[in-house]
């Protein structure tokens, strides 16, 4: 069974991530406290929230579209498109469960190419394969008494009908090409920051949610969007995150539709150790399987639970590597349940 760890393994319990320093201040001095790294905190936001871009327009007023509603048994869902951009709207799809142990309910926003899969409900999507559990995050959930949004990445969105069975690069080309156009100063992940904000500020205009206790969740793509929502979003509790590939060098972060090829520069200057840091002291969990991520992810890990330390929180940042591949093991899923269930 794969097991919770909140420490390295010997082996790599010194892996640290120095490029760049994540607790030593811009004037060369070490950051040994909490006020100080909230100064050290807002100056790593800032400036990755320059270079990933923000909304080019003027804040929007919620607006969510109701397509269809459900009887899955356990839970009632509704497929919603939520207003993103001034004419464009995301499918999203809301799941409640019918018994509700409280008036007010945790929520928990799960990111995927699809929402489909999941819900673990065909609603139509190119993606859609039947009975595949361990993908079926928000539907597990929902069984655990959560509210659930799942969130369609915007450029599976984008995709022209014709263009499904393309591969990933000529499949996204158009949609990246619109944003370029429309927003040329946007980076595909500065969206999804924005998005997934409109996510939280959607569930908070519920009355049944908890404004208070909401989470995300993601796996690869999926996992990718949860950490930045979660680093750029304070309103996000807990974040778990699963083969992501938590370093900008583990993935493919230089596709045009995430950040782009300066990444791979070695003056670019960031990497994902300071998002760790942004999102420190909220819990956060990476589930691993020895493929985009495994125990190299520890020098992550390791260099944020410093920041965690300085908050006496060196507990809620931990790892679970199934070392079984990509994909994510049913036990690993009751672990990341298990954390939501203890932080949430």
């Amino acid at each position: 069974m794969a097991e919770l760890q909140l420490n390295a393994p010997v082996a790599f319990r010194n892996a640290r991530i120095t490029n760049p320093p994540l607790l030593v201040s811009a004037d060369g001095r070490q950051i040994t406290d909490a006020a100080a790294w909230e100064k050290q905190r807002a100056l790593i936001e800032r400036d990755w929230l320059n270079y990933l871009g923000t909304a080019p327009y003027a804040p929007l007023d919620m607006e969510a579209k109701t397509i269809r509603v459900d009887d899955l048994g356990d839970c009632t869902a509704t497929e919603v498109y939520l207003k993103m951009e001034p004419d464009y709207f995301e499918q999203c799809y809301l799941m409640i469960p019918k018994e509700k142990p409280a008036e007010k309910l945790p929520a928990v926003v799960v990111f995927f190419y699809d929402i489909d899969t999941p819900a673990d409900h065909n609603m139509g999507s190119s993606r859609w394969k039947a009975n595949v559990q361990n993908r079926a995050f928000a539907r597990h959930l929902v069984k655990r008494g959560y509210v659930t949004l799942v969130q369609r990445w915007v450029h599976e969105g984008l995709v022209a009908p014709e263009d499904r069975k393309l591969s990933m690069a000529d499949r996204y080309a158009k949609g990246v090409e619109r944003l370029r156009t429309l927003y040329p100063h946007w980076k595909g992940l500065g969206r999804v920051v924005w998005d997934a904000a409109r996510c939280v500020d959607y569930l908070q205009s519920l009355d049944f949610v908890d404004p208070e206790r909401i989470g995300c969740m993601g796996h690869s793509l999926g996992g990718k969007m949860a950490l930045y929502a979660g680093a750029f979003d304070q309103r996000y509790k807990v974040i778990v995150c699963s083969d992501l590939g938590i370093g900008l060098s583990f993935s493919n972060y230089d596709a045009p539709w995430y950040l782009g090829p300066e990444v791979r520069d070695p003056a670019f200057g960031r990497d994902h150790h300071q998002l760790l840091g942004l999102i420190a002291p909220r819990a956060f969990l990476l589930i691993a399987g020895e493929s985009a991520d495994g125990d190299r992810s520890w020098a992550y890990l390791n260099s944020a639970r410093e920041v965690y330390q300085l908050y006496g929180q060196a507990d809620r940042i931990g790892m679970v590597n199934h070392r079984t591949g990509h994909a994510p093991t049913m036990d690993s899923l009751e672990q990341a349940y298990g954390w939501f269930d203890k932080h949430l």
